[in-house]
C-alpha cells in the first residue's frame, strides 16, 4: 500500500455546512452527566438538606435544568462539515475551535455503540490520525447508517477510490460472508472461565466505599460480626478440622467469585464476538463484540505488527488459545493489543494469520534457551528478601513468620519454570518469542516490521557477561515491550545484528 506523502490543500472552496449531530445526543449527554452526580445528590440528602424529599427535588430540578441546557447550548455550537478531502470540526462555547482533519492523516476510523445509543439507532465515530493525543475527533452521536457511510467514505478515499455521484457508499463487509472467525455463548463461557478475575469484589468494594455513609460506623470491623454469631461460644469449641474446613469453604468462595467475575466480564466484552475480512477500500479485518457496549472497528492489514498467541497450562492441555494483533489501529480505549480470537483452535487461528502473511512457528524450529542465571538470580534475591522479612517480623511479632521463608521454595519453583518456557528463535521472515509458564505468550513478528533493537545490561549483568535484548515495534507497548532477557552477550549482539539486517543469521 503506497502511503500518501503529503495531505491535500484544505478544501475551502465550499462553504462551511453547519450538520449538526443527532438531537438525541442531547439526552444521551445530559443523562451520563446526570448519572456521574448521582451520589452527590444522595450526599446531600443525607447531609446538608437533612433527608428533607422537598429540598432534594429542588435541587434535582435545578441541577436538570442546568446540565440539560448547557449540552444543548453545546450541541447547538458543535458543528461538522465532510467535503470531498476533509472533515471540518467547529466547537466551542466561549473559545472557538476550528479543526480541519485531511482524510489521508485519519489513521482509524471506528464505530461505537453504547446500550442506550444501540436501542435508538445512533453510533459515536471516532478519528484518530496517530498524533499521540489519543482521539483527534469524535462525533457523538450520529444515526448507524450516517455512521457506516462517513466511515466507508474515508476508507475509499484512502484507497484512492472515487464513487461516482449519487452512488451509495461502498459496504465495509458483506454480512452474509461467513466470518473469518465468530464465538458463540458456549465459547463465551470457556473463555469466561480461564479469565479468572476478582472485578466483581473491585467494584462491590468501591461502592461500599462511596455509600459508607449509609452503612454502621462498625461495618467493615470483623469483631462486630464476630460478635453478632448467635453461636460464637460453639465455634470456639469446634475442633482444628472444622475451622480447617471453614477457612477452605472460604477460600472456594472467593475462587468462586473469581469466576463468576471472569465469565461476566468476558460475556460483557466479547458477546456477539464477530471477525471479518474487509476487501473493499484497505484490505483489513473487521471486528464487531460487545453487550452492553458494541464496539465496530476496522484495522487495516498492513497496520498489524505482530501477532500474539496466548494460552496456559490448562487451556493449551484442552487445545484452546487467544489470539491477538499488535497494530498501528487503535480502539476507542486506545488500545493497540487486539484481540481477534479469545477462545480458538489452532486450525481457526491459522487462517487469521495467513490474512497477514504470518506463521506460526513449526513444530520442529529450534528455539533457542536463555541463560540459567534467568531462574536461580532471582530466586536467590527473592529468598533473601523473604528471609529477612521473615526474621524481622518473627522476632518483633510472632514466631509464627518465620514460616514466610518456605515460600521461597515454590517462587523458586515457578522462576524455574519461567525460564523453560522463555526462549526465542529466527526464520528468515520472522523472530518468535516465548514467555511466561502459567500465562504463556507467543510473540510472532515479522522482521521487517522490526523498528529498534537494544541491547542493555543491568548491574547484575555484568559479572555474568549476561544481556537483555528489546525489540522495538511501531504500535507496541512502553510498559511492556518484547524483550529476551538474560542472553549471552555476544549473542544478544549478533542477534541484534541479524534483526536489523546486518546479517542473516545470528
Amino acid at each position: 500500500m503506497t502511503e500518501v506523502s503529503a495531505s491535500p490543500a484544505p478544501d475551502n472552496s465550499a462553504p462551511f455546512q453547519h450538520l449538526h449531530l443527532h438531537p438525541l445526543s442531547i439526552i444521551l449527554k445530559s443523562a451520563g452527566t446526570l448519572g456521574q452526580n448521582l451520589v452527590a445528590i444522595l450526599v446531600l440528602h443525607f447531609s446538608m438538606f437533612d433527608q428533607n424529599f422537598l429540598y432534594t427535588g429542588l435541587a434535582t430540578a435545578v441541577l436538570i435544568a442546568l446540565v440539560v441546557g448547557v449540552t444543548a447550548l453545546i450541541w447547538s455550537r458543535f458543528t461538522y462539515q465532510v467535503t470531498a478531502r476533509e472533515i471540518r470540526i467547529r466547537s466551542g462555547l466561549l473559545n472557538r475551535n476550528n479543526r480541519s482533519i485531511p482524510f489521508d492523516r485519519i489513521q482509524d476510523v471506528s464505530l461505537e455503540q453504547k446500550l442506550i445509543s444501540r436501542l435508538l439507532g445512533l453510533a459515536t465515530v471516532a478519528l484518530e490520525t496517530g498524533s499521540g493525543g489519543g482521539e483527534d475527533g469524535q462525533l457523538d452521536a450520529l444515526s448507524r447508517i450516517d455512521a457506516e457511510s462517513l466511515r466507508d467514505t474515508i476508507r475509499d478515499y484512502k484507497a484512492g477510490l472515487e464513487a461516482s455521484d449519487g452512488e451509495a457508499p461502498t459496504s465495509a463487509v458483506a454480512d452474509d460472508r461467513p466470518p473469518l472467525f465468530a464465538i458463540d455463548n458456549r465459547r463465551l463461557l470457556i473463555a469466561g472461565l480461564f479469565n479468572f478475575s476478582f472485578v466483581l469484589l473491585a467494584v462491590l468494594g468501591a461502592i461500599a466505599q462511596n455509600l459508607d455513609f449509609l452503612l454502621p460506623d462498625d461495618f467493615f470491623d470483623p469483631r462486630r460480626w464476630l460478635d453478632a454469631l448467635p453461636e460464637a461460644e460453639t465455634i470456639d469449641r469446634l475442633g482444628s478440622w472444622v475451622r480447617f474446613g471453614g477457612a477452605l469453604a472460604a477460600i472456594l468462595s472467593l475462587v468462586a467469585v473469581g469466576l463468576i467475575s471472569g465469565i461476566v466480564r468476558t460475556f460483557v466484552r466479547d458477546y456477539g464476538f464477530r471477525l471479518d475480512r474487509v476487501d473493499s477500500g484497505q484490505p483489513g479485518f473487521r471486528r464487531r463484540r460487545g453487550l452492553f457496549t458494541l464496539t465496530d472497528m476496522v484495522m487495516p492489514i498492513h497496520r498489524v505488527q505482530a501477532a500474539v498467541l496466548q494460552t496456559g497450562p490448562v487451556r493449551e492441555r484442552y487445545g484452546w488459545y487467544h489470539l491477538k494483533f499488535i497494530s498501528l489501529a487503535g480502539d476507542s480505549g486506545g488500545e493497540t493489543d487486539h484481540s481477534v480470537a479469545p477462545c480458538a483452535t489452532l486450525p481457526e487461528i491459522d487462517p487469521i494469520l495467513n490474512q497477514c502473511a504470518i506463521r506460526r512457528p513449526a513444530p520442529d524450529l529450534d528455539f533457542q534457551p536463555v541463560s540459567p542465571a534467568f531462574w536461580w538470580r532471582d530466586a536467590i534475591l527473592i529468598s533473601l528478601l523473604l528471609a529477612a522479612i521473615a526474621l524481622g517480623t518473627g522476632f518483633l511479632v510472632h514466631r509464627g513468620f518465620y514460616a514466610l521463608i518456605l515460600l521461597a521454595l515454590p517462587i523458586a519453583r515457578i522462576q524455574f519454570l519461567n525460564w523453560r518456557h522463555h526462549q526465542y528463535a529466527l526464520t528468515e521472515s520472522q523472530l518468535f518469542v516465548r514467555s511466561g509458564w502459567w500465562r504463556r505468550r507467543c510473540t510472532m513478528l515479522l522482521r521487517r516490521k522490526i523498528q529498534t533493537v537494544d541491547v542493555s545490561q543491568s548491574p547484575l549483568d555484568h559479572p555474568l557477561n549476561l544481556a537483555t535484548v528489546t525489540i522495538g515495534i511501531a504500535g507496541g507497548s512502553a510498559v511492556r515491550p518484547l524483550m529476551i532477557r538474560d542472553i549471552d552477550f555476544n549473542r544478544a549482539t549478533t542477534l541484534r545484528d541479524a534483526l536489523i539486517g546486518r546479517q542473516n543469521h545470528p
